[in-house]
């Protein structure tokens, strides 16, 4: 769990330990109240119990207890936390995460399938979210929904007031496990602070529990097994930390086994692991029983499992496309040189942070392993042609300035919603810009917080220095975080799509460089056999393949589809501009096609037009507007205001 999303201080302290008759089994006690607060089930703010002052955290786990992984994340539901909650809600309500063909559904502790729009709302005041994965060892032989139902209750118990919870399983990894999204505030609307020691081993234990009383302890073989899978694992596991704990400067001596059974199969536990890290080249035996550990350890063993999983990944993908890859690469986000291919799969690195990886196949037939930051925001398709290629983020931007200038006339304070409201009085937008303006300055400040340049504050506020240019440009020579890899499609349309697609395609763009490219490896086979079969379906059009009227055909195809759909919405007629035309009336909006052209679709009271739109910003809705195209076939516009055109 990243450390800027526990800062905030979580009161409640959950004492698990024996009470006396009489004495509820969980206490809710608060430091330096009131006595008339005592009795209350609303947290208040106060200072969290830490170490081992947490009675959660000294339950002892039982040689044959069922073992539960629980992560956690606590969101802030801050503009920008709401926005990237609903997408993530989304995101794990999507399709083939289920054990059937259907979407899993969300469940709460009333009933199943939740209706979308409830799983989408967010409550207006909730000031934050946790965020849970609870993963039993064995999820396979539970009921994931029953279980989770009695592990909330238990939660509940423990924390004293009914919870506002919804959860999802997945069964799309070789672990099933569910996702559980328990809302900032419980049942009566008030605020849910929850002790961040109970988040961290509180609830393991309390999984783990239920999953001993739902499947019994584990047997002999059960337990072998378990370690085994423990001693060969490419990760950083529970065995390695406690070799660190007991190591000291790395080195880690075994003594004689003790007389228990428990005592001899720890410590044949943890001499194989060692065992098994001295083949990775992370450890190695000094003398007798003495070992040493590699230096940072936790760092490389998850290097380590990360590359598994990719190599996993891009094995997987060559199957799936049924042609052998030329090589496989793990692509660096920092990279200068542009990357361009086909999605051949998309998919989460880490469900709690949503850093996401693209597979993509490049016509040199390598596999690419791409990551993402932020999987649920990057709208990528299985089959697209993407580019991936890096920005600087380091360079001042437009929004600095509108940050730094707001800030200047507030005591260097911004404040979101304020700024908007600003901006439009100042006359720098209207009201129908109003979302879009807020949504850019809160990507933007997103950044400049994780580059420390800016410091969030209570209230959707931010703390902005008098010199943030200056330091946003300094950063230049001395950040990589101000880079970052961005993905444009080249063409909305997966490839197969684009086979049967009226209008310009990638297919058409590059027909003559697939058809001729004979290597017989990967992505470029799928793009060879793509491009003749749009070929043939030219021809079926009466068009060549790869020709400039050919092209231009398609643009016109493209062009009638869009009217036909304006003419049907709107009911005017539609009229083409010829070279030196032109037309006036207000910009119904700017369509985006397919073929990733963009066009401004301007009417009148009796019919409607529209002209190629490359300009930013985007003409809002309502703009008064002459478009036309010139004798030599170029399109222009022109906004119109008081009847004089500028």
């Amino acid at each position: 769990m990243g450390k800027k999303d526990t800062d905030d201080e979580l009161p409640l302290r959950v004492d698990l330990r024996a009470k006396k008759k009489g004495e509820p089994a969980v206490s809710l006690r608060r430091i330096g109240m009131k006595s008339k607060w005592r009795t209350s089930l609303s947290p208040k703010r106060t200072a969290p119990i830490r170490g081992a002052s947490a009675p959660a955290t000294r339950i002892t786990d039982r040689l044959g207890s069922r073992r539960v992984v629980v992560k956690a994340r606590v969101i802030k539901m801050t503009a920008y936390g709401v926005g990237a909650a609903k997408l993530h809600l989304r995101y794990l309500d999507r399709e083939g995460t289920g054990q059937g063909a259907e979407r899993e559904g969300f469940f709460d502790h009333e009933g199943d399938g939740i209706p979308r729009q409830e799983v989408d709302a967010i409550h207006e005041v909730e000031p934050h979210q946790f965020r849970l994965i609870v993963s039993p060892e064995d999820a396979e032989h539970l009921d994931l929904k029953e279980y989770t139902r009695k592990l909330m209750g238990q939660v509940e118990s423990d924390l004293g007031r009914k919870l506002d919870w919804k959860a999802i399983n997945h069964y799309n990894t070789d672990n099933p496990h569910t996702h559980i999204v328990i809302h900032g505030l419980d049942q009566k609307g008030e605020e849910v602070f929850i002790d961040r020691e109970y988040i961290a081993n509180g609830i393991r234990h309390r999984a783990a529990e239920l999953a001993t009383q739902e499947l019994g302890h584990r047997l002999e073989h059960e337990i072998r097994d378990s370690i085994q899978k423990e001693i060969k694992a490419k990760s950083f596991t529970r065995a390695d930390r406690e070799l660190i704990q007991q190591s000291q400067d790395n080195r880690i001596t075994f003594d004689i086994a003790g007389d228990t059974p428990a005592a001899r199969l720890q410590r044949s536990r943890l001499l194989g692991r060692l065992q098994e890290l001295e083949r990775f080249g992370y450890a190695e035996k000094v003398a007798g029983q003495q070992w040493r550990l590699a230096d940072h350890l936790p760092d490389k063993l998850k290097q380590l499992g990360q590359y598994d999983e990719a190599m996993t990944r891009l094995k997987r993908a060559e199957q799936q496309l049924g042609h052998p890859a030329s090589g496989y690469r793990l692509h660096d986000p920092a990279s200068v040189t542009p990357l361009e291919g086909v999605v051949l799969e998309r998919g989460l690195s880490d469900e709690m942070s949503e850093r996401g990886y693209l597979i993509l196949g490049s016509r040199d037939g390598v596999l690419h392993q791409v990551p993402i930051s932020n999987l649920a925001q990057e709208e990528t398709r299985v089959g697209q042609v993407i580019r991936v290629q890096v920005l600087e983020e380091k360079s001042v931007k437009a929004a600095d300035w509108n940050i730094a200038g707001y800030a200047a006339t507030h005591d260097g304070i911004y404040h979101a919603e304020s700024h908007a409201t600003w901006a439009i009085e100042a006359g720098k937008i209207i009201p129908t810009q109003q979302e879009s303006y807020l949504h850019a300055h809160q990507l933007r400040l997103n950044t400049l917080t994780n580059l420390g340049v800016v410091k969030p504050i209570e209230g959707n506020r931010w703390q902005i220095p008098e010199d943030l240019p200056d330091q946003v440009q300094a950063l230049a020579q001395k950040d990589s975080r101000t880079t970052r890899a961005v993905f444009v499609a080249q063409h909305q349309l997966p490839i197969d799509t684009q086979v049967t697609y009226r209008g310009r395609t990638w297919l058409d763009e590059h027909y003559h460089a697939l058809v001729e490219d004979g290597r017989p490896q990967g992505v470029a086979i799928t793009l060879r056999n793509a491009a003749a079969l749009r070929a043939q379906w030219l021809t079926g059009q009466g068009l060549e393949a790869g020709t400039q009227a050919a092209r231009s055909a398609l643009d016109d195809m493209e062009r009638q589809t869009l009217a036909a759909q304006v003419r049907q919405k709107t009911g005017l007629p539609f009229r083409p501009l010829a070279a030196g035309e032109s037309m006036q009336g207000k910009v119904l909006g700017v369509v985006d096609v397919p073929s990733n052209r963009r066009y401004a679709v301007v009417a009148n009271s009796k019919e409607f037009s529209m002209v190629p739109w490359k300009q930013e910003p985007l003409p809002p809705k309502g703009m008064n507007m002459a478009i036309g195209i010139n004798p030599q076939g170029r399109a222009w516009s022109k906004q119109i205001q008081k009847g004089i055109a500028r």
